[in-house]
This record gives structure tokens, C-alpha cells and sequence, in this order.
């Protein structure tokens, strides 16, 4: 029922998409490869069947997912299977995905969530809404099987034809009853149409309501980011490459500031090409963690889905 729904709010956006005639997909794999400055890894694969795939960013089906832990000598993995659909406007970026999964551990069951809607407001306003649920990936919380659910909402206004400005709102709920509520704001720039350069400046913060919990994942009364990037974005025969770099200043609590980084890469083949659709990222971060304010974070992850 709610795919329909979801369906029928958006057909009008999805009138003007060039009609292609539906396929079934493999996804072939999804695989997600992570490793940290504390000595954590995360090792993710995605198998799927779509039984209707239109293109890259429209489809559904089903996934089994597998994912294994290792810090030192210690390690663990857990399992899931997700029902997945999918239909976002290549052009505007505007369209729903739902993702509902049911993980296995050795700590039990959890339903989990990658879910979102966004639509246009008018013509200078787009809201997003999106829930999130998944385990907590830190040795502690995975041994004692500490998840979290993440709602919120986002607006984009487009202030002039090259300027716009983005702010979110949401909540991070820790089954330990801890709660995170988070704000988000980032403003662009078009600095050169023609290449696709992009400045920003993006803002974060949270605080954590209870930091008397059991320390099973990074836990702070506050913290806050300010960082300035700049973006790039090129379509090369149909294939789009971005790219985003920055840095800037975080504060912990009553620390004194430090230094942030962040770097990022992808690639994605042309959406509607119709023997395969190829999505890759990479990219690196440097901020605050349990060890202290130079935590290193590294991560790469690709998908591959034939159409046939």
C-alpha cells in the first residue's frame, strides 16, 4: 500500500522520463568496504534479485545482505534481507526508496530501514523526509546489541538561480535511551556552471541527551562542525563524476577546537543504459572519535546490476 501511494503522488513527476520498456535486474554485487584509525572494519555484500527494473535509480526487488566486523582478534557478522523499491527522477534527484530489512546476529532479530521521499514544495522550495534504523557498528554496541532509529526532514531553498541553502532536522533514538537530536545546514554555490564547481559551507551539530550510558559507542555532551568545501561535477558521455574536498574546525564539549577533513569520490554510468548501471565512492574523513580528535575513517563501496 505504500508503494502505490508513493507511486501515484509521483507520477507526474516521473511522466516526462523516457518510457522504457521494465526489465528484471541482478545486482550483482553491492560491496562495502570500511576501515578506521582504531582498527575497526566493516566488510558489506549486497546480492539481489529486481524483478522490475527500469533504470538505475527505479526498481524493485529483493536483497540478502551479509556484513562481518574485525577489530584485533575480534570479530562478527551478521545477515539480512530486505525488501527494496525504488524510483527517483534522474533529472531532479526527487523520488522515494524503501528499504525494510530484517537483520539477524547472535544478539537476535532487528527490523531495520533505509527509507526516504523527497518532493518539490514550489518552485524554489524540495523537502525530504527519511527513516533510518541499523545497528550501531562498534565492537561494544554489536556485542551488546545497541541499534539506533534516525528521523528526520530536510528543505532546500533556492535562493537565486546559482545559491542555495539546505537545512535538516532530526533525531538519532539509541535503544540504550539515549537520544541524539542532530542540525544540519549547508549552503552552495555555483561557481562555475559550465564545469560543474560548487563552494559550500556546511554546518552539523548534536548534543546526546544521557553520556552516563554504557560508553558503547563515541558519546559526547555536544559536538559541533563548521567545514568549507568545494565540489565538482562533470557529465562525460553520459557518465557523472563528482567529487568533493574540505576542511575546517570541530568542538567537543569544552575542548578547544581542532581540525576536520574530508575528501570524496564517484563515479556513476549513464542511468538508463540498458546492459549495465555501475555506482562507485570512495572517500575519507578526519574528525573527533573515542581516541581523540584525529579518528581517520576510509571507505569504498560499489554496485553493479544487470538488467536482463
Amino acid at each position: 500500500m505504500v508503494v502505490v501511494l508513493l507511486s501515484l503522488l509521483h507520477a507526474a513527476a516521473f511522466a516526462e522520463e523516457e518510457r522504457v520498456q521494465p526489465m528484471r535486474g541482478l545486482l550483482i554485487p553491492e560491496v562495502f568496504h570500511a576501515t578506521d584509525s582504531e582498527r575497526f572494519s566493516t566488510n558489506k555484500i549486497r546480492t539481489g534479485f529486481l524483478p522490475t527494473y527500469t533504470h538505475g535509480e527505479r526498481y524493485t526487488g529483493v536483497a540478502y545482505q551479509q556484513n562481518r566486523y574485525a577489530q584485533d582478534a575480534w570479530s562478527t557478522k551478521t545477515e539480512q534481507v530486505s525488501v527494496i523499491t525504488k524510483a527517483i527522477n534522474p533529472r531532479t534527484g526527487l523520488g522515494y526508496q524503501l528499504n525494510v530489512g530484517l537483520g539477524q546476529s547472535d544478539r537476535g532479530s532487528l527490523i531495520t530501514t533505509d527509507s526516504s521521499y523527497g518532493f518539490q514544495l514550489s518552485d524554489q522550495n524540495k523537502m525530504e523526509v527519511f527513516a533510518n534504523r541499523d545497528r550501531v557498528e562498534t565492537q561494544q554496541a554489536l556485542n551488546n546489541g545497541i541499534y539506533y532509529t534516525l528521523v528526520g526532514t530536510s528543505l532546500e531553498h533556492k535562493v537565486t538561480e546559482r545559491l542555495s541553502a539546505i537545512v535538516l532536522g532530526g533525531a538519532m533514538l539509541f535503544s540504550d535511551n539515549n537520544t541524539r537530536p542532530i542540525v544540519r545546514a549547508r549552503v552552495i554555490y555555483d561557481l562555475d556552471p559550465t564545469h560543474g564547481v560548487t563552494v559550500q559551507l556546511r554546518f552539523r551539530q548534536f548534543r546526546d541527551t544521557d553520556t552516563l550510558v554504557t560508553n558503547h559507542y563515541f558519546n559526547p555532551t555536544t559536538y559541533s562542525e563548521t567545514m568549507a568545501l568545494i565540489g565538482m561535477r562533470r557529465r562525460i558521455e553520459g557518465w557523472v563524476v563528482s567529487g568533493l574536498a574540505g576542511v575546517g574546525r570541530q568542538a567537543v564539549n569544552q575542548d578547544p577546537d581542532t581540525q576536520t577533513k574530508l575528501l570524496e569520490l564517484s563515479v556513476v554510468s549513464p542511468v538508463a543504459r540498458q546492459d549495465y548501471y555501475l555506482k562507485a565512492r570512495a572517500g575519507y574523513s578526519k574528525s573527533e572519535g573515542w581516541m581523540g580528535p584525529n579518528y581517520l575513517y576510509r571507505h569504498i563501496t560499489g554496485e553493479l546490476v544487470i538488467p536482463f
